[in-house]
């Protein structure tokens, strides 16, 4: 008599889908996010006629550190 295995959780391609569409998501989000802060910078920059690009380095800086916290908290972020 045979004895019955346990599958593996088998994924449908919804699922495969679903999961695809959430990492990309992501990557968008982040250039979305550093994307904004760093026009922001250069705006800010050009507006103060400052010599060195300090606003648009720090602002590509806390561009990254936001994009960077909304993947961690959307990955680790169970639903």
């Amino acid at each position: 008599m045979a004895v019955p295995t346990p599958s593996e959780p088998e994924f449908d391609s919804n699922n495969r889908l679903r999961a695809l569409a959430k990492y990309s998501g992501l990557g968008f989000q982040m250039l979305g996010i550093i994307g904004v802060f760093t026009f922001i910078g250069i705006k800010l920059d050009d507006y103060l006629g400052t010599k060195k690009p300090w606003w648009t380095v720090a602002f590509v800086l806390v561009g990254v550190i936001g994009a960077m916290y909304q993947v961690i908290r959307s990955v680790t972020h169970d639903e």
